[in-house]
């Protein structure tokens, strides 16, 4: 009797460690999962609209060339909702190629290299992003299996914003 006691009772815990998770997931997670499918919008000082870019599963990447070091670095964002309701641009991911000068030095939330390339796990949230177009060439979103550089649109120097739109 002990023993089935005992069993059914780690049939339980292990069944509620699986469901639990779904319960305790907070309003933002909720709520993104509502939501269909997103827009990266990029938008210049006057608030003009200069492209608008759909987001296959709210995911993009701001990519650039680091002006020193010359090696790309890759800024991964994904787009999540605020308790709010609003989009927010999560930026859950760093890559790089050399460390020094202009790079980040801490790990935030993890620090790992594959393939040579250094990746640092970030969790920060921004509802826009400021960006000033680079001198460097290959600055750009890359989204979708497209890269978009940002020269194709306005001239280097150009401050644009990024921000992300929710379509349901």
């Amino acid at each position: 009797m002990k023993r089935a006691i005992i069993a059914a009772l780690a049939a339980f815990f292990s069944l509620a460690a699986c469901i639990l998770p779904v319960f305790s997931q907070d309003k933002s997670q909720q709520a993104a999962s509502e939501v269909t499918s997103y827009t990266l919008t990029i938008s210049d000082r006057e608030s003009r609209v200069i492209a608008e870019i759909p987001l296959k599963d709210g995911l993009f990447d701001h990519v650039f060339v680091h002006s020193i070091h010359l090696t790309p670095v890759i800024e991964r964002f994904r787009v999540v909702l605020s308790p709010e309701g609003a989009p927010l641009l999560h930026l859950f991911e760093l890559d790089y190629e050399s460390c020094g000068i202009g790079m980040p030095s801490d790990t935030e939330n993890g620090f790992r290299l594959v393939d040579g390339k250094f990746i640092l796990d970030m969790s920060r949230d921004f509802p826009i992003i400021p960006v000033m177009v680079s001198i460097v060439a290959g600055h750009g979103i890359a989204a979708n299996g497209h890269f978009f550089p940002f020269t194709d649109w306005v001239p280097e120097g150009t401050q644009l914003f990024l921000a992300a739109k929710a379509a349901f």
